[in-house]
């Protein structure tokens, strides 16, 4: 399954989903919030998936550049999406916009906003996010194309190298990986994001109202983690040092 019929496949959940949460705040129901806050997720999801496959599409063909021989054209038309900016900035304002109005959603308890506030910012959001629709998908098609068309370039070079006796280009690459020690840290410090997010941003300060667990444990499970990878990166610059 390509990425565009993912991308196609969240497209229709959000865009009903923003419809019928537009329906439900206009007819003053209860199942407005509800529905508005698993459609905001959607929307975040639907602009985010172009972002991210148009990144990692471009790392992929760099990748292959540096390491199996890719033709440096393909980079150059790699980066249509952000040099393009238009489509990249759509989708960056489709997902601040849509959380921007699911804040203001609260606005009347919190902020003492007036409830026309969020439905203007819910209109906004949905009118950003329906013109960066088009935008979006063809910015998927063209990345599944380019690497279609380089999948066939590599696999023409790798059939050329097999005629002359040689094994395929890349096959001594060694790709990277986080260290233990940043993955420890990693795990170390996301417990303690989500615990000021919620003590924070869900209960606005009022830490008394956040437990602590399981954070504190997993955090501290990061921490040992953490001194146990430092502790063996050090060993082997001590055998050298030695030597």
């Amino acid at each position: 399954m390509r990425m565009s019929q993912y991308y196609l496949t969240l497209m229709i959940l959000a865009v009903g989903g923003l419809f019928a949460t537009a329906t439900l705040g206009i007819r003053g129901s209860s199942l407005h919030l509800t529905l508005g806050l698993f459609t905001a997720c959607l929307v975040v999801l639907l602009h985010s998936l172009v972002i991210l496959f148009s990144l990692i599409s471009s790392r992929l063909l760099r990748e292959a550049h540096e390491n199996c021989g890719l033709a440096p054209e393909f980079l150059k038309r790699s980066n249509h999406f952000f040099r393009e900016r238009g489509g990249f900035f759509l989708a960056l304002a489709g997902s601040f916009s849509i959380v921007a109005a699911g804040v203001l959603g609260y606005g009347e308890r919190a902020f003492g906003l007036s409830s026309e506030v969020h439905l203007l910012a819910g209109l906004a959001a949905m009118c950003v996010t329906v013109v960066a629709i088009p935008v979006e998908l063809r910015a998927l098609s063209r990345s599944e194309a380019l690497l279609d068309e380089a999948k066939e370039y590599l696999d023409r070079e790798d059939e050329r190298r097999a005629e002359r006796g040689q094994a395929p280009a890349g096959s001594d690459h060694r790709p990277y990986r986080d260290s233990p020690l940043a993955v420890a840290c990693f795990v170390a410090l996301a417990p303690l994001l989500i615990y000021l997010y919620q003590a924070l941003i869900v209960w606005r300060g009022d830490f008394g109202r956040v437990s602590l667990h399981p954070w504190l444990e997993v955090c501290a499970l990061g921490l040992v983690l953490a001194l146990v990878a430092a502790r063996k990166q050090r060993r082997p610059e001590r055998n050298g040092s030695k030597g």
